[in-house]
């Protein structure tokens, strides 16, 4: 309210009943004293009451079959599939090998995207050769010459002596 007059959106509140305890109250007062003020809420509540009722006379009603087909498939109770019903009792049992499944598969193929080292090749019989070499000279000996199978002239000419002395 200003200082004198309710404003419109108050009075129209009034009329709904929207307005706090207290400022009902003193629109309430305030036209009780206030000619001016109340036939204006009257106006207001005359095209409040207009509006309502071309509301009713514009409703339309809603044919009985739609509202019989309406309640009919409400209570109509959802047929239940075989799928369904399998997949109701078996559905918890079945999730975690179904997930263990999918998880392997997953690592699995993730694995093998990555590409692997190829394996190398040891040929043994070198190593078994040198080890007879060596034994069969001085197996016992710490100053055991190298033997011959164990030197080639091609290895012979790639080596530098080494100076103990520096």
């Amino acid at each position: 309210m200003n200082e004198t007059h309710p404003s419109i959106e108050e009075l129209v509140d009034y009329a709904h009943g929207e307005l706090s305890a207290s400022q009902d109250a003193a629109v309430h007062a305030h036209l009780a004293e206030c000619g001016s003020c109340a036939d204006l809420q009257a106006q207001e509540a005359s095209l409040t009451d207009l509006l309502r009722a071309h509301a009713r006379a514009e409703e339309r009603e809603l044919p009985e079959s739609v509202i019989a087909r309406i309640r009919e498939a409400v209570a109509r109770k959802p047929r239940d599939t075989a799928w369904a019903r399998l997949r109701t009792a078996f559905g918890p049992a079945l999730a975690l090998p179904v997930a263990a499944a999918i998880g392997v598969a997953l690592y699995l193929g993730a694995r093998g995207t990555h590409a692997t080292a190829p394996a190398t090749t040891i040929d043994a019989s070198y190593y078994v050769d040198s080890h007879a070499a060596l034994a069969s000279t001085a197996p016992f000996s710490e100053e055991a010459p190298m033997p011959a199978t164990l030197t080639s002239e091609t290895t012979a000419a790639d080596q530098r002596p080494v100076d103990v002395a520096r």
